[in-house]
């Protein structure tokens, strides 16, 4: 599993000189290491418990990166890889985990504004996220009310012909229990990209890896507030809908942006 935040980031040059002075060779490294240390301070899954498949682990850091050479420009600021295991014990994909410690990793590093993000998602190792998503909609009942709405255009690649978009989006506002409007969009061809989402994000190639389709949907969104936690919200959001739909095989590739 990949996911990435987009946007426009601006790195402090100290940073970069501090990781130069203790030897580290490049950015990706750099990022690679802060991700780890985070992860460490969560106790969440990191390289250091990576030995083979550690028994109960849901998921575990492979590597991690992003683009830091362009400021003021936008593009994938930051991102990482997971491995998922696809079996038992059936917890959700992380989404909101790997989306606070890359946003924690921006924070350290200086200062930035988020445009999308994206996730590469293996549909084998989706869980039912049901019971988790109707908790989470107190939380956004309570957090999301004092912020205005904000336009959200989201597209899924990699699916079969068969998945219907009117279906997709009626359960995903389901999912959301009143905190969503969603509807089919228009221009969702294979060479379209969300505007929030910078180019090809890391792991687009794996989509080709597996079969899985070459179908894409795209659907216009209106949610109230925008950051990191609303957009991985709705990531898995749009991944339970899919997962209930019962016809994606392989990796799906979900992009949402402002």
């Amino acid at each position: 599993m990949f996911l990435g935040l987009h946007g426009v980031v601006d790195v402090d040059a100290a940073v970069i000189e501090h990781w130069h002075q203790d030897d580290v060779a490049q950015v990706d490294d750099g990022i690679n290491g802060l991700l780890i240390s985070r992860a460490d301070a969560y106790g969440w899954p990191s390289v250091h418990s990576s030995d083979g498949v550690p028994p109960g682990r849901r998921w575990w850091h492979l590597e991690a990166g992003g683009d830091w050479r362009n400021p003021g420009r936008r593009t994938e600021m930051i991102w990482v890889q997971v491995d998922v295991a696809p079996r038992s014990p059936a917890c959700r994909l992380p989404f909101v985990p790997l989306t606070v410690l890359l946003t924690d990793a921006l924070g350290a590093i200086g200062t930035h504004r988020l445009t999308g993000l994206h996730a590469l998602v293996p549909m084998e190792a989706a869980a039912d996220a049901r019971a988790a998503l109707a908790s989470m909609a107190g939380w956004r009942e309570l957090t999301a009310f004092r912020q205005p709405e904000r336009a959200v255009r989201v597209r899924l690649e990699g699916l079969p012909d068969s998945v219907r978009s009117d279906v997709l989006a009626a359960t995903a506002e389901d999912l959301a229990q009143g905190h969503l409007s969603c509807r089919s969009g228009a221009g969702a061809g294979t060479d379209s990209l969300v505007a929030g989402v910078a180019t090809r994000p890391a792991g687009h190639e794996r989509l080709r890896e597996v079969a899985g389709g070459g179908h894409c949907l795209s659907f216009d969104c209106t949610v109230r507030g925008w950051g990191g936690e609303t957009a991985a919200w709705l990531a898995e959001l749009f991944v339970e809908a899919l997962r209930q739909a019962r016809a994606v095989r392989g990796s799906v590739l979900v992009a949402l942006g402002t």
